[in-house]
């Protein structure tokens, strides 16, 4: 399906959304500085983005200064002590993660000084190079560094991070069993979707039937 696409430019930029839903991280685009939102996107990518609704990705954005989120500190605590932390400040999520963040968070330290953008930049800002350093770098960065999560972090990044990344438009992401029969219905017939169409058909399968007359972005909506 291309990005040009109705279901994909709803999702993206229309006023009403999609569905009356808009990208669950959009409120993290407007967080500031660019580090505190690299590090909401990227610890929301690791918690699971793609299961992360917009009340979840807002209680993040509002939490950006805290110690947890950023790897210049949370390098230096304990797994213990981040598990502590995501506890106290009411973050759901398996146990895993908080050593999985951790390690993380000290790769992203030792190697860029705990700079996301840091990370991007000595990878020319493109997608193919990133990709590939994540792939050779499992150790260092557990999870982010696997295929799925690593394309839809990039796309957090370039959409929400607003960090243009060269060759975005090709990431590409295996689309869900359970979200089969939702791109059949929009002719979607590849088992390889970019990852904003994948978030984009999660939001329209959970919100097409509730979703009121006129709430739509859809011109021309299958579900109807």
């Amino acid at each position: 399906m291309p990005l040009s696409s109705a279901l994909v430019q709803a999702f993206i930029n229309h006023p009403l959304g999609l569905c009356g839903q808009h990208d669950p991280a959009k409120s993290v685009a407007g967080v500031d500085p660019i580090e505190h939102r690299l590090n909401i996107l990227t610890f929301g990518a690791v918690l699971d983005a793609k299961h992360l609704n917009p009340e979840r990705w807002s209680a993040l954005a509002r939490l950006h200064d805290h110690w947890l989120f950023d790897p210049t500190q949370a390098a230096y605590q304990s797994s213990a002590q981040i598990l502590t932390s995501m506890q106290q400040l009411h973050i759901a999520g398996p146990k895993h993660i908080a050593r999985v963040w951790w390690q993380v968070c000290r790769g992203v330290q030792g190697r860029f000084k705990g700079s996301w953008r840091g990370l991007l930049k000595a990878n020319d800002d493109n997608v193919h190079t990133l990709l590939n350093y994540l792939q050779q770098s499992q150790t260092t960065f557990p999870v982010l560094s696997g295929p799925v999560i690593s394309a839809r972090w990039l796309d957090l990044v370039h959409r929400a991070g607003g960090v243009p990344l060269a060759g975005w438009d090709a990431l590409s992401v295996p689309l869900p069993p359970h979200q089969e029969e939702a791109a059949r219905k929009f002719g979607i017939a590849e088992d390889m979707v970019h990852p904003v169409v994948s978030s984009a058909l999660e939001v329209w399968s959970g919100a097409c039937q509730g979703s009121p007359a006129g709430s739509c972005g859809l011109a021309e909506c299958p579900g109807k």
